[in-house]
């Protein structure tokens, strides 16, 4: 049997698992408007590992979008963080592939604050335990490496966010309508590029295959998507693998950038705010010798590797960014003789925290 089989078929999947997910206008709707009548003071999110990944990656929309305050705690942490200052006028959005996370079943044991369940399995505890569901229609993911139920809860989530926005005055119906397009072509926007992305990256990723340690380096919503790069080349390639927001790797980590050192940088489009904030950081890169492996939307740059990617909404490119770090972690991973649909130490649902 090869080794991976599970991984590459799932990374493979997302396009159609996306498609899925997004395509039932009615349960968007219904959910928008019972949090409308809710009227939350405090939107928080709870997860572990990738699920906590995918639920900072959708804070930025819901800021953006919704205007209700928002934020990720780790299910972990939530008894500390938390707990101490949940209340009725909250909502608790709790993120689990499996709906099977210990921690994040127990974060929603209170029933005096109202919740939703982002999870694949409608029957599962933590489906049980909330108010609401939010389904995944992702099918069975069989590899430990979470690939496309991590994009399926964002897709979910943006899904959410774009509808909270109906009742946001601010914005503009027409900018809504334009976002929710741009959502609804990224399964076909990203079905085109998954064989030309996987035979870049698998050519790339012989370079990478001695590789110890790697800073991942994103900002904005991208700064989450560093942060399950990371994740992802920890558990697949088992790569000691840190996340920055790009602006914050001046703050001491910088120093340990050299030509041993491997860094991904995940780069906004030139017309971002963002741009030249990152583009000067990787300037000082350079100079200390690191190989850069930039990802980056539709243009050219002066960097040793770059992968482009279709040009999006900043508040969708976690979706689509996260695609050549799945199949790079996978090919070095192979490159180096480790399975990543079953890598050691780890199982598909932590039992015990």
């Amino acid at each position: 049997m090869m080794i991976g089989k599970f991984t590459l078929k799932e990374i493979e999947e997302q396009p159609q698992v996306i498609k899925k997910t997004i395509e039932n206008p009615k349960v968007y709707k219904e959910l928008a408007e019972k949090i409308n009548q809710l009227q939350p003071e405090l939107i928080i999110l709870t997860g572990s590992g990738s699920s906590f990944n995918a639920g900072f990656a959708s804070i930025y929309i819901f800021n953006k979008i919704a205007k209700i305050p928002t934020w990720v705690v780790h299910s972990s942490e939530f008894p500390y963080i938390i707990k101490p200052i949940i209340k009725r006028r909250h909502l608790l959005i709790a993120i689990s592939q499996s709906g099977e996370s210990p921690g994040t079943v127990a974060a929603v044991e209170s029933k005096e604050v109202t919740s939703i369940a982002v999870t694949a399995h409608s029957q599962s505890p933590l489906a049980q335990q909330c108010s609401m569901v939010l389904p995944l229609l992702t099918g069975e993911e069989r590899s430990v490496m979470a690939t496309k139920t991590y994009t399926a809860q964002i897709a979910a989530l943006t899904r959410l966010a774009i509808e909270l926005g109906q009742y946001n005055r601010e914005l503009s119906s027409s900018y809504l309508t334009d976002l929710l397009t741009a959502l609804k072509k990224i399964p076909k926007e990203t079905q085109n590029i998954l064989t030309p992305l996987k035979q870049s990256i698998k050519g790339l990723s012989s370079y990478y295959k001695f590789v110890k340690h790697a800073f991942i380096l994103g900002s904005g919503p991208d700064y989450a998507t560093a942060m399950e790069a990371a994740l992802k080349l920890k558990e697949g390639a088992r790569i000691l693998a840190e996340a920055y927001s790009a602006p914050e790797f001046r703050h001491g980590p910088i120093t340990l950038a050299d030509e041993y050192t491997m860094i991904l940088a995940i780069i906004p489009h030139q017309t971002s705010s963002r741009f030249a904030s990152v583009s000067t950081l990787l300037e000082k890169v350079k100079q200390r010798h690191s190989s850069i492996l930039g990802i980056t939307p539709d243009q050219d740059l002066p960097f040793d590797f770059l992968i482009k990617m279709p040009l999006l909404p900043e508040e969708l490119s976690p979706l689509v960014n996260i695609l050549p770090i799945q199949y790079l972690a996978y090919f070095i991973a192979i490159l180096r003789g480790y399975d990543p649909d079953n890598p050691k130490f780890l199982t598909k649902v932590v039992r015990e925290e």
